[in-house]
């Protein structure tokens, strides 16, 4: 089993959006058979606000499969299409794999 996360760092102005993001990504998340569980934790500063996803696997392979589903590529092409039109709320992203000792 793997336990994967991804975190967010993202400016207030951004908060709806990626509170809306996560939870589709979570519901995404559970409706996969491989996916043992998903949590969206959320943090607030004074200026960001952060979202950590964090999602058990049962391997690494099936969380690549999730990333790779059509949906979620097309949300990453339209976001890098023309970033000048549509600044980005992310201020740092980050990414984390971690395997479960037996």
């Amino acid at each position: 089993m793997i336990v994967q996360s991804v975190t967010f760092v993202v400016k207030k102005e951004g908060k709806e959006h990626f509170e809306n993001k996560t939870r589709k990504d979570v519901a995404s998340m559970l409706e996969r058979e491989a996916c043992l569980s998903s949590e969206c934790w959320y943090a607030e500063t004074k200026d960001t606000c952060e979202f950590m996803l964090v999602s058990k696997w049962q391997t690494k392979k099936d969380f690549q499969e999730w990333l790779k589903r059509p949906e979620h590529l097309q949300q990453h092409r339209e976001a890098h299409k023309d970033k000048s039109a549509k600044p980005s709320f992310v201020l740092e992203k980050s990414q984390s794999s971690y395997t479960v000792l037996p």
